[in-house]
């Protein structure tokens, strides 16, 4: 565990090597029949052996049995199960980005109404539901300034009558509780974005069939969602103070992008782990593959990336725990950081699959050595939260303003 350096604490390491353990025991034997796991039966075994561990109780609500943690102790957890699988990493971390805006404007009526189930034993999925159908990664773009989100919330009474389509979501079709970004009005921009819970089951919220995709096929699950006349509660507004669901969403493009660093990290190790292996037990020459100076070099520029990768996500996540210094996860700036933390991460993780993918040969190419899995899973991380292009716009946001669009 020396690679987290001093980022982390002793009970951070405990937790570190329960999980690794967890992984190459539960994980590690099955990447590819998770792969292909339609029923889910495969998947559900895993996160519930995750929720033994109490891994999926961090960052809930403590008056629900969710543990208190930090955005370090978060993430490194992430990267140890992405290690394995970037698609569990990815559905154990949505819970507590769905009940994240509820816990901080202090919504009672949601955290006793929908959050009791996922601080129990066995794990239950969530989804946080915000890409369209109409202009995808729009919607995440600050320069919109919530005028891009279609979704519209309109209060009727005591209920909020929600009409719209959300594309892609994780958990949709398979999660307990739905949080919908949605908008009262999108002329108010900002002012107009609505965080809303929708428990399953409610009617007029309908899916699609899930998408058929490249990677993370079954420990991910996306599909689109339509919202017809749903009705909910009014306290299933995240926060009725004006603004605090803007806060909240921007905090969710920070922790989502700060958290996928992490992914994208467990990939290229568990490739780097692959590629040092395979070029020990192999020769030309008369030595082993890694000790030629050509191949040392590719394994060195892939070492030297994993380690620079992790050190940054490391470093915004210590920046998001010190809120009084850095300010909020939601600034301009810590949205800069967690951000290129994010695409720096991605880039690093690509190239790492395809230097392990060219160092092993037709056999990096074959599933049974998981290269071309870890290529697959990580290329969906670089492309969703608004992907590279958006996101370097966002790196730059936080160095300079930028000329909001009308």
């Amino acid at each position: 565990m020396k690679e987290y350096g001093e980022f982390i604490s002793e009970e951070d390491r405990m937790m570190i090597a329960t999980v690794r353990d967890f992984v190459n025991k539960e994980i590690m034997p099955v990447r590819q029949q998770l792969d292909e796991d339609k029923d889910r039966d495969l998947v559900h075994h895993v996160l519930n052996g995750l929720a033994k561990t109490g891994l999926h109780k961090r960052g809930l609500p403590e008056s629900m049995g969710g543990l208190r943690t930090n955005a370090t102790s978060l993430v490194v957890g992430y990267e140890e199960v992405a290690r394995g699988d970037s698609g569990i990493a990815m559905t154990l971390s949505v819970p507590p980005w769905v009940f994240g805006p509820a816990m901080r404007s202090h919504n009672d009526r949601v955290i006793n109404d929908l959050c009791a189930p996922f601080c129990g034993d066995e794990f239950h999925e969530a989804c946080q539901a915000m890409t369209e159908p109409e202009g995808g990664c729009n919607i995440e773009s600050a320069d919109y300034r919530g005028k891009a989100i279609h979704t519209i919330a309109r209060l009727d009474g005591d209920e909020w009558v929600i009409n719209g389509a959300k594309q892609f979501p994780s958990g949709a079709s398979v999660a307990d509780v739905y949080l919908i970004t949605s908008t009262t009005d999108p002329r108010l921009g900002d002012e107009g974005i609505a965080l809303i819970y929708v428990p399953a089951g409610t009617p007029g919220l309908s899916f699609d069939k899930p998408e058929n995709k490249m990677g993370m096929r079954y420990t991910d699950v996306n599909a689109s969602i339509h919202l017809d006349d749903v009705r909910v509660p009014k306290e299933y507004r995240a926060s009725l103070e004006p603004g605090k669901d803007h806060e909240s969403f921007r905090n969710f493009l920070s922790w989502g992008r700060l958290s996928s660093a992490a992914f994208a990290v467990g990939n290229a190790q568990a490739v780097l782990d692959i590629t040092l292996d395979f070029t020990a037990n192999r020769f030309y020459g008369g030595k082993q593959v890694r000790q030629h100076s050509l191949q040392a070099a590719m394994l060195a520029d892939m070492i030297i990336g994993i380690e620079t990768a992790r050190f940054y996500y490391l470093t915004v996540a210590s920046m998001f725990d010190k809120r009084k210094v850095y300010g909020p996860p939601y600034s301009d700036t810590q949205t800069s950081k967690a951000t290129g933390a994010k695409v720096y991460a991605c880039d690093v993780a690509v190239d790492v699959c395809n230097k392990g993918m060219q160092l092993t040969g037709s056999y990096g190419y074959m599933k049974e050595y998981n290269i071309e899995k870890y290529l697959r899973d990580c290329k969906i991380i670089q492309l969703w939260e608004g992907g590279a292009e958006l996101g370097r716009i966002d790196v730059a946001r936080g160095y300079y303003p930028m000329v909001p669009l009308a």
